[in-house]
């Protein structure tokens, strides 16, 4: 029998259809409590069945950090800021959150059933992500983690 090469298998023929979800109503402890029970690091935020974020390790660990907010110049009594003050509003809202909504990622890469392992894990590396939720027409359909692809590989290596 030939061995097929991995990162031609499709996104389908490995994604977790039974993944934990949340709802963007629910709390971050409750997303700590999936993550502890599960052994997951990142669970799909969902409407139903549509995707409309993620929540990771990464987001949670906001509300630990110290935020540093930008340093500013006074000049004259206006104020001239000296860093992105955008991004330090991303960081101290995520630091007060209660619920996933206000934690979640919403800009969330995603990938279809079809596509192939290979393109997943670029996807992956290209983002720095750990996790990649499958969706069709904005459906979630399961997820393919970093870890899925690595153990292929060490199963079933190349020739």
């Amino acid at each position: 029998m030939e061995q097929q090469d991995i990162r031609e298998l499709k996104v389908s023929d490995i994604a977790h259809e039974e993944w934990p979800t949340l709802g963007p109503g629910e709390t971050v402890e409750g997303a700590i409590k999936a993550f502890a029970e599960s052994g997951i690091s990142g669970v799909p935020v969902v409407e139903g069945d549509r995707l409309v974020g993620i929540v990771t390790e990464g987001d949670l660990i906001f509300r630990d950090a110290d935020i540093r907010s930008p340093g500013f110049l006074d000049i004259l009594g206006g104020v001239i800021p000296l860093g992105d003050w955008n991004e330090y509003r991303q960081e101290a809202l995520k630091s007060a959150g209660v619920t996933v909504d206000q934690v979640m990622t919403r800009d969330v890469k995603t990938i279809p059933p079809g596509a192939t392992l290979a393109e997943a894990a670029t996807i992956m590396a290209e983002n720095r992500i750990k996790i990649l939720p499958v969706t069709e027409d904005g459906v979630l359909r399961g997820v393919v983690t970093r870890m899925d692809i690595l153990t292929l590989h060490v199963l079933n290596p190349r020739r």
